[in-house]
């Protein structure tokens, strides 16, 4: 299959049709993540599970199993995968590391910070 020119302006050679569906239910996931936390938190926790329940699901030819150790997800594609399955394996594995980094909680310090050149004086983080 021809490689298809995305949003992003690089192509894809995920038929058009199947990434905008992938495209749509990811920005219905994350939407609702931002905007409810109780969501987020269940997104996290089993993020498979939320994401089957929104209606998104892997093609044929996409395993995705969860690592006991390093407490991640993994995509897998099959030997004989072509190279839109390949692609969509890629798709799955950066929103499973993206749902990651939502249950990441920032530890920001506000505080002063020394000036750029020497002898100078702490300056107010706002």
């Amino acid at each position: 299959m021809s490689e298809i020119l995305g949003a992003t302006g690089s192509s894809s050679p995920i038929n058009p049709k199947r990434k905008k569906e992938l495209d749509d239910k990811w920005k219905i996931i994350v939407t609702k993540a931002i905007t409810d936390e109780a969501f987020k938190k269940l997104l996290v926790a089993d993020p498979i599970k939320v994401i089957r329940g929104e209606g998104l699901q892997a093609v044929n030819g996409i395993k995705i199993a969860y690592d006991e150790v390093t407490k991640i997800h993994k995509v897998g594609i099959d030997n004989d995968a072509d190279e839109e399955i390949s692609a969509e394996g890629k798709w799955w594995s950066i929103r499973l590391k993206m749902i990651k980094e939502f249950g990441v909680e920032l530890n920001r310090q506000v505080g002063n910070v020394a000036g750029f050149e020497e002898g100078t004086k702490p300056r107010e983080i706002i």
